[in-house]
Parts: structure tokens; C-alpha cells; sequence
């Protein structure tokens, strides 16, 4: 009787103990997290006709920075639903033509970039290439950099220490309302070559410009160790006061922070005999103290009517290559 008795107490401790000890049950995704965007379109020598469709968000784990959730929403920002957790958020335009994104699993190699240049494009200007090339006399010249298209503005906007809390099924949902800025992480330049004399000649022209930024990694938004030529075309228009000039734009990542002291553009002019000229200019000087990002040229450059035995930029097809195959039958 006694032993009963002491199994039905035991019995009854256990129930109370697991009452005592039952955690309550809660909603991973219950708390509302309500991002506030705004994107600054005032841009330097660019006019944002209309903002992103769409804005991605990435949450990371701030000690490991692995990516742990992922949303999407409009310009103006929207209401996502994380799990609970510390995080560092990065806010981002998708969508681009130009600006590509990749290794996002991590906020530290997160990174925005352009591809290279077209192999089409490649092969029209391969010989404004190897001119440029031949007329580098430096033992590492910056001709070797990859010669890359522009990017597209991409707008980012970053939270540190976005604190998501725990929303138990008892409790009221939960709404976290937090504001981000966002601004792009391209810029956009202006080139002029002012004294263009034979002007009338012109049939082409492009340019490019060297020491750029290859990438950005957007979460310490740093440039990456990749540095490129831009590629950019370049137009004749009236000058004030008369005659003509070459005015171009140009998007860029920025100049490279270890190209300090070698920005170059060299200028191809096609004229209307089908020949080539090679024009080469050191604007380092020009992006020092520079917040117009305007570029101005004033040596003077003459266009000669000379023949080129061709109309336009010339591309290059390599030589055949014999390639063997056993066919079986």
C-alpha cells in the first residue's frame, strides 16, 4: 500500500514538473519586419528616368556572415517576414542589363560586376587594341586590363544589427519598422575633347578609359582586386562659340585605389576614308578633387582624310584551325 502510494505521488510531481517546464510555442515567421526605402536618384551627370522594379533583401548572420534569408520588395521598401534573430541586411536593385551579382552566400564576397566586353566587339576593335598596346612602352601596361561594358546604376542600402524578435502564438504580431537609404554604387562621367580640328572627317569614335574598378563587394562596399578599361563611345557635337567637339559618358565603379597615378583614355577616330587614328590622353590629374565628374581635353587633336581600305571598325577573323574527327558509319 505503501509502495501505491508512493508511485501515485511520483505520478503526480511528474505532471506538475512538465507543466512547470513547457515552453511556450511561437511563430517563427509572426513578427513583421517593415522596411521604409528610399533610393537617391540625385546622381551626378545621370537622370534616373524611373527607380527598380524590384529591391532584393539579404539577411546575414552577423559572426559567421553566411547569408540566412532572403526576400524581395518594391522601391519604396515593403514587409518581409524573417525568422527571429541579430542580423546585417543588405538591400539591393536586381535586374540590371549590365550590373551582375554573384557569391551573395556572403556578405564580405557579396559582389557587383560587368562582364567583359563581347567577343564581336572584341574583334571590331582589335586592331585600336593592339595599336594601343604597341604605344605602351610601360613593363606592366595598364593595355593588359580587361576591357569590360559599362554598369548599370545599382542602388544599395545597408542595416546593421537588425534585431528580430520572437513572436509567441499568444502574443499580438509584432511589427518592426526600420529605414534604409539607398544610393548607387556607379559612377557617371563626362568626357570632352574640345579643339577637334577636320571634325567634318569623323566617321567613329570610342574610347576607352583604364584604372577602373573591376567589382564592388556591396557588403563592406570595397573594390574587389580586379582592375578594367571601360568601353564608351563618343559623339561629335556643336561646341559654344562654334566648330566642334567630341563629348562622350561613361559609368564606372570608380577609379581603382591602386591606380592612383595612371588613368588613360585613348580615343580610335575613324574617318571617311575608312582610316584609323590613335589618340592617347593621362587624365589622372582629372579625377582628383572632381565632384562635376567632368573631364575636359583641351589638346587639340586633327583628323587627317586618310585610307583605310574599309568604312568602319575592322573585325579580325583568326586564322583555321585543322580539327580531325573519326566518324564511325
Amino acid at each position: 500500500m505503501r509502495r501505491f502510494g508512493y508511485m501515485i505521488m511520483t505520478v503526480v510531481m511528474a505532471v506538475l514538473m512538465l507543466g512547470a517546464c513547457q515552453r511556450r510555442p511561437f511563430a517563427e515567421n509572426r513578427t513583421h519586419l517593415y522596411i521604409a526605402l528610399k533610393i537617391n536618384t540625385d546622381i551626378v551627370n545621370h537622370t534616373q528616368h524611373e527607380l527598380p522594379e524590384y529591391m532584393r533583401v539579404d539577411l546575414y548572420n552577423p559572426e559567421t556572415a553566411e547569408l540566412v534569408f532572403t526576400d524581395y520588395v518594391g522601391p519604396e521598401g515593403g514587409i518581409i517576414h524573417p525568422v527571429p534573430g541579430i542580423y546585417d541586411m543588405i538591400v539591393y536593385s536586381i535586374g540590371s542589363e549590365s550590373t551582375l551579382i554573384q557569391n551573395e552566400h556572403n556578405y564580405n564576397t557579396s559582389e557587383a560586376y560587368t562582364n567583359e566586353i563581347s567577343a564581336q566587339l572584341k574583334s571590331q576593335i582589335a586592331q585600336f587594341m593592339a595599336k594601343r598596346a604597341k604605344a605602351t612602352k610601360d613593363p606592366v601596361p595598364y593595355t593588359d586590363e580587361p576591357v569590360v561594358n559599362q554598369p548599370d546604376h545599382i542602388f544599395v542600402g545597408w542595416y546593421h544589427e537588425l534585431d528580430i524578435p520572437v513572436t509567441y502564438v499568444d502574443e499580438p504580431v509584432r511589427e518592426v519598422y526600420v529605414e534604409v537609404d539607398a544610393h548607387t554604387l556607379v559612377e557617371t562621367w563626362q568626357v570632352e575633347i574640345r579643339n577637334v580640328e577636320g571634325s567634318e572627317l569623323v566617321t567613329e569614335s570610342l574610347s576607352l578609359i583604364s584604372g577602373q574598378r573591376g567589382s564592388v563587394h556591396i557588403g563592406p562596399n570595397v573594390a574587389s582586386e580586379k582592375i578594367v578599361s571601360v568601353f564608351f563611345e563618343m559623339h561629335l557635337e556643336d561646341r559654344q562659340g562654334g566648330g566642334k567637339c567630341l563629348k562622350g559618358k561613361f559609368n564606372s565603379f570608380g577609379r581603382h585605389p591602386d591606380k592612383a597615378g595612371d588613368i588613360n583614355i585613348d580615343l580610335s577616330v575613324r574617318n571617311r576614308g575608312g582610316g584609323e587614328q590613335i589618340f592617347h590622353f593621362d587624365v589622372t590629374d582629372k579625377f582628383d578633387d572632381n565632384p562635376q565628374r567632368y573631364i575636359l581635353i583641351e589638346d587639340p587633336i586633327t583628323i587627317i582624310e586618310s585610307s583605310g581600305g574599309g568604312g568602319g571598325f575592322k573585325p579580325v577573323v583568326d586564322d583555321w584551325e585543322d580539327i580531325n574527327t573519326d566518324i564511325t558509319l
